[in-house]
């Protein structure tokens, strides 16, 4: 019986504790809401009022009598304290509250904290004092009884331990509901998501987080909807190929999910779930974690147009340079043969110069219209470093002699630096190779009044298979500014503007070197003193290479006998047909002139042709559908087809091959350079 009354009051007490935490609550939630204006904070608020009126029925019922006049002083100094947070609450408009409304909120509160302390501190002690007699008295009872009672002693020595125990037990039970609830409180208020499935998918326990997000209350979750429910078609899928991941492995990490909410808005989660299992090893619960990554995956998304949005521009930037390459390099075609006509039809003296003067605009606009395609293709990645066997020693003597000369027309002194230990043989990419050495020294005796140009190539170190070799290009010409190094890797950029008025260029002599040396893994360096000169130095590695002539791949210098070949050329441009034409006639080839695909196709049927040399852009048919219309005849499959195009992207050197055409020719052209090519496809 004692036992009972104690925790019959000590329970009448912690009910008075909880009264007092609630009241704590209202003005907590309370003063949240004042402060920000967020109804968020009216929910504690709200929950702490419904709690409060049935804490204080209970209060009121099981009240001693001796304490029902502190009890409603209590109740009085709550009501007190209740009607100014509410009227605080009601009469609530945007702006700071002055200071005095806090302090009065404070004095009602410790009006309500002294009416407790008031009534529980006499109520424990005499409490205390009445555990401690009712203890005192069992003792005595003990000892008067235990001379005689044996086994009544041992009894109540049991009911003493038993009390004791209790009254253990009511402490370690009331640390636990303080740690319980703090555990709790994590769980329903933690910045992320918790909730349990049971094995069907439905809802057995959501946090007031996930609650918030989802838009839902716990009761309208909890047993009556599956996760699964409230998942878009495509996070259902997902989840159903990982729910039977989840009961196999019993753990799934970062599933990306997209829920819909209550109201209908989309709600982007990533979730991650561990499993438990009966001792049948059967799965009968989960437990998520989950994150909000909604924000994310807006990024992610803009993240992805911009992207779309780039491709779009870098694509349509292609199309202009090769729709530009066309329309630039066609007439180019026109003007730079005809220069040579001119040239070979014994003009006047006096009409001499103004055909170098024609020819020499054109190859400039020509290398102009070249260095920008091949900057583009650079920064787009598309130009592949080959792999070819070529002499070294040949590729340097080329050079050299070539540079030599233009040296000598400037008045300037030409050295060349070979390492005799350089390999004879190499594997590389002769053409890009020798364009960024062009590049280089082309800059070297453009820049330098007078002096030295020298052209220096050095083995850096060598094995069975590999050789790692250095090029220095080294002038005494007008030298680069320390603060301008940095600018003259750059497009379009020279070291003033003075350096483009005096000395002409676009700039992309050397960003589109750097490119190269790049793409050869290597960089390029520059050494510079302003007066006093330059030197441009890069290093790259290659392979050991077999013997094979560089003739073959930088020049056409041999001639061989094609005297009776017969050749087709297809273009819609009459001048263009004219310009192949003479040149065929010069090396004794006969030649047929068609003027779209349709009429190679014609004169295919009705003639015998050793070659074709096919324009791209035709009227009606183009030289693309007469190939393959040509590749389709088991008659035609063989005739060799090059391809006379006016533009040098990668995608229409690709475009020809898969086509079924055997090679390709830029235009404008060299003869040369044409000449190799029918010399290389009509060979025997």
């Amino acid at each position: 019986m004692d036992r009972n009354s104690f925790e019959n009051k000590s329970r009448w007490n912690s009910l008075l504790n909880d009264y007092s935490s609630y009241l704590k609550d209202v003005e907590t939630g309370g003063r949240g809401y004042l402060l920000t204006g967020d109804s968020n904070f009216l929910e504690p608020y709200e929950n702490s009022l419904s709690h409060m009126v049935v804490i204080e029925a209970l209060l009121r019922a099981e009240c001693e009598p001796i304490y029902k006049a502190d009890l409603e002083s209590i109740i009085q100094a709550k009501q007190l304290k209740l009607e100014f947070v509410k009227g605080l609450i009601d009469s609530y408009s945007q702006g700071k509250l002055p200071k005095t409304v806090f302090i009065e909120s404070k004095r009602r509160m410790d009006v309500f904290r002294d009416a407790v302390k008031k009534l529980l501190d006499p109520k424990v002690a005499k409490e205390e004092i009445e555990k401690e007699k009712n203890r005192k008295f069992t003792i005595r009872l003990v000892a008067v009884s235990g001379g005689f009672f044996f086994l009544l002693s041992i009894l109540i020595l049991w009911m003493i331990f038993v009390l004791k125990r209790n009254a253990r037990i009511l402490v370690e039970k009331e640390l636990i509901e303080d740690r319980l609830f703090e555990i709790d409180d994590l769980y329903q208020n933690s910045p992320v998501g918790f909730h349990s499935l049971d094995a069907n998918g439905y809802f057995v326990k959501i946090n007031r987080t996930e609650c918030e997000w989802l838009g839902y209350t716990e009761e309208e979750l909890v047993g009556k909807i599956r996760l699964i429910d409230i998942l878009t078609e495509g996070s259902k899928e997902v989840f159903n190929k990982n729910f039977p991941i989840l009961k196999k492995t019993g753990r799934i990490d970062n599933l990306r999910f997209e829920v819909l909410r209550k109201d209908g808005r989309p709600l982007y989660l990533n979730l991650s779930a561990t499993a438990i299992f009966s001792k049948s090893n059967e799965m009968i619960r989960t437990r998520s974690v989950l994150l909000d990554i909604s924000q994310m995956v807006l990024y992610e998304k803009e993240l992805i147009d911009s992207r779309v949005r780039a491709e779009d521009a870098n694509r349509a930037k292609s199309e202009f340079l090769s729709s530009m390459s066309h329309e630039l390099r066609t007439p180019l075609n026109a003007v730079i043969g005809l220069s040579m006509w001119l040239m070979e039809d014994n003009p006047k003296h006096e009409q001499v110069e103004h055909l170098k003067n024609l020819r020499f605009s054109s190859e400039t606009l020509l290398t102009l219209i070249n260095d920008i395609l091949d900057f583009n293709k650079i920064e787009e990645q598309m130009i592949i470093i080959e792999e070819i066997d070529f002499s070294l020693s040949e590729f340097i003597r080329s050079v050299s002699t070539s540079f030599s000369v233009k040296a000598k027309e400037q008045l300037l002194s030409f050295y060349e630096e070979v390492d005799p230990n350089l390999p004879e043989h190499i594997r590389f990419d002769p053409t890009r190779m020798l364009q960024v050495v062009n590049n280089l020294l082309s800059n070297a005796i453009k820049f330098t009044k007078e002096g030295t140009i020298t052209f220096r190539v050095l083995l850096v170190s060598k094995n069975e298979d590999l050789a790692e070799i250095r090029i220095d290009v080294e002038d005494t010409g007008i030298g680069i500014p320390f603060d301008k190094r940095q600018y003259v890797f750059e497009k379009f950029t020279q070291a003033s503007q003075d350096t483009t008025r005096k000395y002409g260029g676009s700039g992309l002599g050397l960003a589109i070197s750097k490119g190269l040396v790049e793409l050869m893994k290597g960089k390029l360096e520059l050494e510079s003193e302003f007066g006093k000169g330059s030197k441009f130095s890069f290093i790259f590695s290659c392979k050991i290479g077999k013997a094979n002539s560089l003739a073959q791949v930088l020049s056409a210098t041999d001639r061989s006998d094609l005297t009776g070949k017969r050749i087709l050329v297809a273009d819609d441009i009459e001048i263009n047909r004219s310009i192949v034409i003479r040149f065929l006639n010069r090396w004794g080839i006969e030649s047929e002139e068609a003027s779209d695909g349709e009429e190679v196709v014609s004169k295919l049927s009705n003639g015998k042709y050793d070659l074709i040399l096919m324009d791209l852009h035709m009227p009606n048919v183009d030289g693309y559908t007469a190939t393959r219309k040509i590749r389709e005849s088991e008659n035609w499959k063989h005739i060799p087809i090059i391809a006379l195009t006016a533009s040098a992207q990668l995608e229409t050197q690709e475009k020809i091959h898969s086509v079924g055409m055997n090679d390709f020719i830029s235009k404008p052209f060299y003869p040369n350079e044409l000449y190799q090519k029918l010399v290389h496809w009509l060979a025997g």
